[in-house]
């Protein structure tokens, strides 16, 4: 499916979670049911003790900058890694910020852009910023 310019993927047991969570503004991670621990990207069994037994949990949605780039197709724009407070780390598009501004560890909350049906496009953005009131923030 394509929205806009964006391909948008097939949701699945393993990836509706992430694509779809946006919508109660907090993002849902797969956790293992054995050992606790993340499971993103998302697997069909745990990269830590093997189990194939898992539940989907909301994330706080806070977290640091760990690194970033402009792409520059057509216009400028941030792709960012990010590492939630969970120690999950994830590639976002960085919103409202300059790159010469941009400093290692600093503090991001993630938001989500509904893209259309059950689709919500996670994004980060430097923690002071004030929110627009389209947006739905992503933070508990």
């Amino acid at each position: 499916m394509v929205h806009d310019q964006r391909a948008l993927p097939e949701l699945t047991d393993l990836t509706a979670a992430h694509w779809t969570s946006g919508a109660s503004g907090r993002l849902s991670v797969r956790r293992c049911v054995h050992c606790l621990r993340w499971s993103f990207p998302p697997s069909r069994c745990c990269r830590h003790c093997w189990s194939a037994d898992f539940t989907v949990e909301p994330v706080t949605g806070k977290g640091v900058l760990l690194t970033w780039t402009e792409v520059n197709d057509p216009s400028p724009y941030l792709v960012a890694v990010v590492e939630l407070e969970e120690g999950i780390r994830l590639l976002l598009g960085l919103t409202g910020s300059e790159p010469g501004a941009l400093r290692v560890d600093t503090p991001i909350r993630l938001y989500f852009e509904h893209l259309g049906g059950d689709f919500w496009l996670p994004f980060a953005e430097i923690e002071e910023l004030e929110l627009p009131e389209d947006r739905l923030e992503a933070v508990s």
